[in-house]
């Protein structure tokens, strides 16, 4: 291991390189990793960079995550843990473009790699490979943070984890990241459609990519370019100010759940998600419990999706059946507005006939449209559409302009509340389960 104080200082990184880093990377940094346990030599520069004020700059390679420990801040085990700083960056040299047979190199951006050993030393509850110091309250005064250029793997997703935890962190920008729960497949060559060696197993439901902020924060909560694959839950979404800009999950139990962790405190601001996805998930997002935990600020929370994509294929996600579709843990509580596609099958058009919204009252807070059904054309069309509740179309066949207010029984009327087609109004309210 070099010193920073023996080579010249950088004024602004404390520079650590893997054991496989290119030998000028080795050259140039304050920090070599031995390849075994890397975790305390990076907790090391991390620690310097508490000192000295400066932040973490990573030479590409891999890096070697051997355990988990405890810490004496009462929050769970973690591997690494972030100095309580206003704000505090890490940034990787490039980041792994994973692509069909690739794998993390030196040549291929920055990887932290957790081992099966490390599930020896997890303890109780579910342990973090990145989390920040435990506050009473992660809310403007946990550490701030910027993780940029970096993939996290861990070895396997049978194992409770969370590869990034910001449920103590405030002002959180994340970007330009890989996760993946099967990491031990990954880095001998499995790459999409991940068939390699034989299907993917079951991910325990607690193997998390990315845990978000939990309440209030400041207005910088930015998630950008992350693709979580392999997970329980890949993304739990939550906090204030929280902006997602091309974020994939993809063949998880669940891609996106909403509100699924405890807050410390409220929030009621927007969650907004632009050009992200879910693709090959067991099942659809869900919208867990709407509000903080000691339950002060309870229900209408919103969650906007702009341009989001569905890829669902029968025999493509893991374990070979598809699961639920999206619902609430209480339904009727969120609000919101969803656009989206729905892709059904390799190399297929999108869907106009799938439904996305489980027939329990479940969405019926939120405008939902699905981005390939017109606004108006003939009464045949729009029959085979699987609509949402509220949704309008003008039937050119009736000269009418019709409302779905019964989405399982596709029942539509018209502004005096006439049935459109054979059948009568549903007597069920909103939110109320239908049987």
């Amino acid at each position: 291991m070099n010193t920073a104080y023996g080579k010249g200082v950088n004024p602004l990184w404390v520079r650590v390189a893997a054991a496989d880093s290119l030998p000028a990377a080795k050259a140039a940094a304050d920090f070599v990793c031995a390849g075994k346990h890397d975790e305390e030599t990076l907790q090391r520069a991390i620690c310097l960079c508490e000192d000295t004020g400066r932040n973490l700059l990573l030479y590409s390679g891999v890096y070697m995550i051997d355990a988990f420990r405890e810490w004496d801040d009462g929050g769970p085990c973690a591997a690494l843990r972030l100095p309580p700083r206003r704000h505090f960056a890490i940034s990787g040299q490039d980041w792994f473009q994973a692509g069909a047979g690739m794998t993390p190199s030196p040549k291929n951006g920055v990887t932290w790699y957790v081992r099966c050993g490390a599930w020896e030393t997890t303890g109780e509850g579910v342990p973090s490979v990145l989390r920040g110091s435990w506050t009473p309250k992660g809310v403007q005064n946990g550490s701030g943070l910027r993780f940029e250029n970096i993939s996290v793997f861990i070895c396997d997703a049978q194992h409770p984890a969370r590869c990034i935890d910001l449920r103590r962190t405030d002002g959180a920008e994340v970007r330009n990241v890989r996760l993946r729960g099967m990491g031990e497949r990954c880095m001998v060559g499995d790459s999409f459609p991940y068939e390699k060696f034989g299907p993917l197993p079951a991910p325990c439901p607690d193997a998390i990519g990315i845990t978000m902020t939990s309440g209030s924060n400041l207005p910088v909560s930015r998630f950008d370019n992350i693709h979580a694959t392999g997970f329980g839950q890949a993304f739990q979404a939550g906090g204030e100010h929280v902006v997602c800009c091309d974020c994939l999950a993809s063949f998880n139990l669940y891609g996106w759940t909403f509100g699924n962790y405890a807050y410390t405190s409220g929030f009621n601001h927007p969650i907004v998600l632009v050009n992200c996805g879910d693709e090959q998930s067991v099942h659809l997002p869900l919208f867990a419990d709407c509000g903080d935990d000691g339950g002060a600020i309870r229900g209408m929370q919103s969650v906007t999706m702009i341009g989001f994509n569905f890829e669902r294929i029968p025999g493509k996600v893991i374990g070979g059946r598809l699961g639920n579709l999206m619902r609430e843990t209480h339904p009727g509580t969120w609000r919101g507005h969803i656009e989206y596609t729905y892709q059904p099958a390799w190399h297929a058009t999108n869907s106009v006939g799938d439904p996305v919204w489980e027939p329990d009252g479940s969405g019926c807070g939120f405008e939902t449209r699905n981005l390939v059904h017109r606004l108006a054309g003939p009464a045949a069309e729009r029959l085979s559409y699987a609509p949402h509740f509220g949704q309008q179309f003008f039937d050119t066949d009736l000269g009418r302009l019709l409302v779905c207010t019964d989405p399982a029984k596709r029942l539509w009327v018209d502004a005096l509340g006439r049935p459109a087609d054979n059948g009568a109004p549903s007597t069920k309210p909103c939110g109320e389960k239908r049987r």
